[in-house]
Order: C-alpha cells, then structure tokens, then sequence
C-alpha cells in the first residue's frame, strides 16, 4: 500500500503488506482498512502507513481464505468477504473477529451496510442480509448465476447483478423481488436525485423508476 501527495503525487509513505491486494480500500477517520490475497485484513494509519492491527481469516483443513472484496465499515465494525466463502465482521479498533458466517461460495462481492443489516452476493448465487451486530441471517435470496458485482441500496432497495447477466432490485428489508434488469455483471449501480444508473456489457443505462 502506497499513499501520496495529492498536490505533488510525492511518495508520503509505502507499506508492505502479505499478499497482493486485489480489491480497494476504506478510509474512516485516520485509519485505512484493506484486504490482500494471503488471507490478512490490515488497518494502517492513513498518517504513517503503520500497521495497527492485522486479522486473518479462519484457516479451514490448513488453508485460510483470500481477501478480494473492498471493506465496508460501519457501527465499529469491518464487513468483508472471502474466498472462503465466509462474510467477516472485526473490530474496527482492536481487529477482534466479531463473527463470521458461510454463503456456501466465493465472496468477491464488496458488501452494503444499511440500517444494521450487511448485505453480500456469494459464487453460490445466493444473496443474504446478515444483522450487523451478531451476523444472523436476517433473509436470503436465490439469483440466477453467481454474484461477483458489489451491492448499492438506495431508497430502501438492496441492488447487484450475476454473471448471468441480470441486475436485481429486492427490497432490502424482507429480500422480496421489486423488479429486474437483463444486463449488468459486475459493476454496482450508482444513482443520483433522477435516475438509476448501470453499467452492462456495451452500454450504459439510465433507469426511471415507472410509476403507477
């Protein structure tokens, strides 16, 4: 990990951490929070790069998942996936694993954080909302491929796509389907005061919401 002058693009300071990182990293406050490929979540001082602390998945008959996904951070709390199959929730301050829970598949997805719940796609094609604080399974929904693209809520609706190509809109309190879209993989949709926006395979749309 790298940080550098916005002004100047002056190297401020460089940190070598375990593996590769794959995904992006969260910023709150003056801590930095990163995932990598051998299996360590990091939290480095956004000043210094110093490590404060550094957690590691559960090791599983020798091995240990990956982390991909970006952190999402929220109540104290770090929520992220790995290829383990497993959503992680630690400390933010301390790095104590809080819990963690199986989707049954790879989870490369980054995941939303809305009202105290955590909301995560999984390669098992499952989408779940876990409570934030205990890492119950709140509801669960079956799509129809994979799920590699992050998650968005916006107005009450949790939104990701499959790599089958279709992008979801449930309602993020009861995982009841509201509508879908056939297109869009990986990207998250992205929304202003007007419209939905995402990304497919060769274009981009502007969605409106139909009314009535």
């Amino acid at each position: 990990m790298s940080a550098f002058d916005e002004h100047t693009g002056k190297l401020v300071w460089a940190t070598t951490l375990g593996g590769q990182v794959k995904g992006g990293a969260s910023i709150t406050g003056r801590r930095l929070f990163v995932g990598d490929y051998s299996g360590h979540v990091s939290a480095l001082d956004t000043r210094t790069g110093r490590v404060v602390w550094q957690a590691g998945a559960q090791p599983r008959f020798g091995s240990s998942g990956r982390f991909y996904a970006t952190p999402a951070v929220a109540y104290g709390r770090v929520y992220i996936g790995a290829t383990d199959g497993k959503v992680y929730s630690f400390g933010a301050t301390t790095g104590d694993l809080r819990w963690s829970q199986s989707t049954g598949g790879y989870v490369y997805s980054s995941a939303a954080v809305w009202r105290d719940r955590v909301f995560v796609g999984s390669y098992s094609h499952r989408f779940t909302c876990f409570d934030a604080a205990t890492g119950n399974v709140e509801w669960q929904f079956t799509a129809d491929g994979p799920i590699s693209g992050s998650a968005t809520v916006v107005a009450g609706r949790v939104y990701f796509a499959t790599l089958a190509g279709t992008t979801y809109a449930l309602d993020a309190r009861t995982g009841a389907k509201v509508w879908t879209f056939p297109d869009g993989k990986y990207t998250p949709v992205v929304a202003d005061a007007d419209r939905l926006y995402l990304v497919g395979y060769t274009r981009i749309y502007g969605l409106v919401e139909r009314r009535g």
